[in-house]
């Protein structure tokens, strides 16, 4: 109810506006309010228009040309808290941590209050993650499982959870999380990924396979399933299927939030050269 008496009351103000220009100054007066009105609704959502442009650079792989649009969107002052977040998490899967951090800290004091329950999430995610990435993988995980014991079910945390309990060698912990997690969302490959690594981990090997097929089937963009299912048949003592699947893994870009790198497979292709 409050929302339409405010646009009612806009409707009123707009109206007297463009009364009062055509009565006073004609065509030559509701040009100049068409021009305030859009001047305005521009300055207000500057910060909004320019963030979509940084999506557009983002999506065209310029990821330079697209972090500097999102910056100067975020120096307004005006970007939505949701969006700026974004931006945080872009920086820090960029390996940007000092910045990302120090965003994620001015979001949380300056929006403290209008924060929503996603955003707050978002900010708990993040920060347990920069905590990994700083070497305290301890610390990470137990911030994960505070959210965790809290109720939350979440594709992300579920991700990030069940292989901190594998980098942790907490396989039987790992397994209950993983398991759980691709009840909770069978589609997302990160996920499903984690549970083939642990099944393989845990020696049934019969299980991860079959779950890695499936999973390369769908042709994942990232390097983790490749590298996996290769230690998987390297295991079994197939190097030229294990060399084809670690030269795949290759081809994939090196996030720094990835868990395997080039190095990591390079490393296993000259053992087994």
């Amino acid at each position: 109810m409050k929302g339409i008496i405010n646009l009612l009351a806009w409707a009123v103000v707009i109206f007297i506006l463009f009364y009062e220009a055509w009565v006073n100054f004609g065509f030559f007066g509701i040009a100049i309010v068409i021009a305030a009105i859009f001047g305005v609704l521009y300055v207000v959502f500057r910060a909004q228009i320019m963030f979509l442009k940084g999506n557009a650079r983002y999506n065209t792989n310029d990821k330079q040309g697209a972090f500097e649009i999102y910056e100067k969107a975020y120096l307004t002052g005006r970007l939505k808290p949701v969006n700026s977040l974004y931006y945080a998490y872009l920086l820090l899967r960029d390996g940007k941590i000092e910045k990302s951090e120090k965003m994620i800290d001015e979001i949380s004091k300056k929006y403290k209050n209008v924060l929503l329950k996603n955003e707050k999430l978002s900010i708990r995610i993040n920060k347990a993650l920069i905590k990994w990435k700083k070497g305290d993988l301890k610390d990470a995980i137990a911030d994960a499982e505070g959210i965790y014991n809290e109720g939350v079910k979440n594709t992300s945390l579920y991700g990030v959870l069940g292989y901190w309990y594998i980098l942790d060698k907490r396989y039987d912990d790992a397994l209950k999380i993983n398991e759980e997690a691709h009840e909770y969302n069978s589609s997302d490959l990160i996920i499903y990924d984690n549970l083939a690594q642990n099944y393989f981990l845990v020696g049934n090997k019969e299980k991860s396979e079959e779950m890695y097929k499936d999973i390369l089937d769908k042709n994942p963009d990232f390097i983790e399933p490749y590298y996996n299912y290769g230690m998987l048949v390297l295991s079994n003592g197939d190097k030229e299927k294990a060399k084809e699947y670690f030269e795949k893994a290759l081809s994939m870009e090196e996030k720094f939030l990835s868990t395997v790198t080039h190095d990591m497979v390079r490393y296993e292709i000259e053992k087994i050269s």
